[in-house]
């Protein structure tokens, strides 16, 4: 690992320590759950360090800010979101595989397979309508999104930032998802779900939905999914100009080739 490698690392590392300070996003249904600005620069992290030196670069920086008090034992269980995330973009964009998409495709496709075999995948099948989405746009441009990054062109490093960005998005959503269905009953108190789907005034949700659902987690994600869709692409179309930024600064000064 050269030196540059060393130092972008440590930066990001640092900066998603400051931002983890930031107020986070709530998660519906834990009253200590958040969602961390850091996410934002969780896909630049990727494309810039790739893959598996950004996830780890990643990982340190939020192993480091959920040292920091105040600290819960669901955010530990969390820390994988970043680092896959970070894997899910680097590896779509990563000049040294340029069959990385694979890679970035294989991750979508075993998270997705994985929700339909949880117990609110049969209730909610839709659910990963904007993972599958993803998924497509991988499949569809495989290469050609690192080509679209690597571009001196703002408009098209913009497109490629944007699929990128949305890959580790979604990546990073479904690890969370899976990470709180198996925490239920366990880390997660299911009288805390249905008292939030209670107080939101969604019990109608219910209407429509299997019976066979003891958990309230099938309520809970029908309740989540238009709110997690806009919320995935509102910060998939923040991170892009955010990207786009740090790219070409750093590229100006010779600090990164991609």
């Amino acid at each position: 690992m050269d030196a540059r490698k060393v130092a972008l690392i440590s930066i990001f590392s640092a900066l998603q320590v400051i931002l983890s300070r930031l107020p986070g996003i709530p998660v519906i249904g834990l009253t200590s759950g958040r969602i961390e600005p850091t996410i934002l620069l969780m896909p630049v992290i990727g494309m810039l360090l790739g893959p598996w030196i950004g996830g780890l670069a990643v990982f340190l920086g939020n192993f480091i800010a959920w040292l920091i008090p105040s600290t819960t034992f669901f955010g530990l269980l969390m820390l994988p979101t970043g680092p896959i995330g970070a894997v899910a973009s680097g590896a779509l964009v990563s000049r040294d595989n340029r069959s990385g998409w694979k890679i970035t495709a294989s991750i979508l496709l075993a998270l997705i397979l994985l929700w339909y075999i949880s117990i609110p995948g049969f209730i909610v099948p839709y659910y990963p309508s904007l993972h599958l989405a993803a998924l497509i746009l991988v499949l569809v441009l495989r290469g050609r999104v690192a080509e679209l990054v690597e571009s001196g062109d703002k408009r098209r490093m913009a497109l490629g930032a944007f699929v990128t960005s949305l890959c580790g998005m979604m990546a990073n959503h479904m690890v969370g998802s899976l990470i709180f269905i198996s925490s239920v009953g366990w880390f997660v108190q299911l009288k805390g779900i249905r008292d939030a789907i209670v107080t939101m005034g969604f019990s109608w949700l219910k209407s429509g939905l299997p019976k066979e659902d003891p958990t309230g987690l099938g309520a809970l994600f029908a309740l989540t999914f238009p709110i997690y869709i806009v919320e995935r692409i509102l910060m998939t179309l923040i991170a892009v100009p955010i990207a786009v930024g740090i790219i070409y600064a750093l590229r100006r000064g010779g600090l990164t080739k991609i």
